[in-house]
């Protein structure tokens, strides 16, 4: 943090009760960046600049009110900012504040405020058709990068932790999928401050998201005599990447592109490679079977979130609901006739 004399407002003022918005904002992404992983702290520069410094950023924070505030939540609610940006804009408020009142730079009162409801957006499945088209022709392909795809739909794994699973990370005695690492591109945060030209993103090889998310998973049978199959006919060293058959990693981003060229091959409806995940979990449910063994496959910190992104029925389970209701009570009137 710095010393007292540098914390200055826009007039020149100096000291914690004279510090904008802006400024508090630039001591809290100073203190939390040792605590956290290079790619979390890339997206709360991001949030950061792109969306509280340009509001925000001006005002005294000795003068910042939990109605500015909630103004400003709502404000991006109106834009069409997903319900999980809102959250994490509201937490990254939270925590600002939370500084600010440690270093008597504002009050805290904010620490109190919560999210204004919000309906999310129901995740992209494919259609059942689609579905059984896609897993008809993954099945018969002999290529890495189908095999890797056939993996996200039978197990659910974020885009970003299929790009980093090496072989090693598949015990084929067991039938068991570890997943270790993930794979995402993010800010080049050094070269952004430094005004480094070009550079404005690396591409990062690090742990998964949570600790929720470092997790094994069981594999279905018929993917894990698929594995064996194609193990045996390459005999892969452990380090290689499933998804490519080598040494080189692929980013999702080039996950997407090639998958929606397949799509279009097969004669399937475009939809995100995110579907496979969504699609997996959402034939989980329907299917009755455990939300809790679920949400750990997903690697989900809890059960709730896994309910309340996948729990939601189809019009066909509405109607068949609708025929049950009163349908005893009705037959009985019937032969009663």
């Amino acid at each position: 943090m710095k010393e007292i004399g540098e914390m200055r407002a826009e007039d020149g003022r100096e000291g914690p009760a004279f510090m904008t918005v802006g400024g508090l904002c630039e001591e809290w992404l100073r203190s939390v960046k040792p605590m956290v992983k290079p790619s979390t702290y890339a997206c709360y520069l991001t949030m950061v600049e792109k969306h509280i410094r340009g509001e925000l950023g001006k005002v005294q924070a000795a003068d910042l009110t939990n109605q500015m505030i909630m103004d400003f939540i709502h404000g991006r609610q109106k834009q069409g900012l997903s319900a999980g940006t809102v959250r994490l804009l509201l937490f990254l408020l939270k925590s600002i504040v939370q500084a600010g009142e440690e270093m008597g730079a504002c009050p805290g009162e904010a620490l109190y405020l919560k999210l204004p409801r919000q309906a999310g957006k129901r995740k992209e499945i494919m259609e059942w058709e689609d579905f059984h088209k896609m897993v008809s022709y993954l099945l018969n392909s002999r290529k890495s990068f189908e095999l890797g795809l056939l993996i996200s739909l039978g197990t659910g794994i974020r885009v970003g932790e299929l790009c980093g699973m090496r072989w090693e990370d598949i015990d084929l005695d067991t039938g068991v999928l570890k997943v270790r690492r993930t794979v995402s591109r993010i800010r080049n945060v050094e070269e952004a401050q430094a005004a480094v030209p070009g550079g404005k993103t690396i591409l990062q090889i690090g742990t998964p998201k949570t600790g929720s998310s470092v997790r094994d998973i069981p594999l279905p049978g018929f993917l894990t005599e698929r594995l064996r199959e194609r193990f045996c006919e390459r005999r892969f060293s452990p380090q290689t990447y499933v998804l490519t058959g080598s040494g080189r990693v692929m980013e999702p981003r080039s996950v997407q592109r090639r998958f929606k060229n397949l799509l279009r091959r097969c004669g399937i409806k475009p939809v995100s490679v995110h579907s496979l995940r969504h699609s997996f979990a959402s034939k989980w449910i329907e299917q009755g079977l455990d939300s809790k063994a679920l949400s750990e496959i997903l690697g989900h910190s809890s059960v709730k979130i896994t309910m309340d992104i996948y729990v939601h029925s189809t019009m066909n389970q509405k109607k068949n609901y609708m025929d049950h209701v009163l349908e005893g009570i009705v037959i009985d009137q019937r032969s009663s006739l």
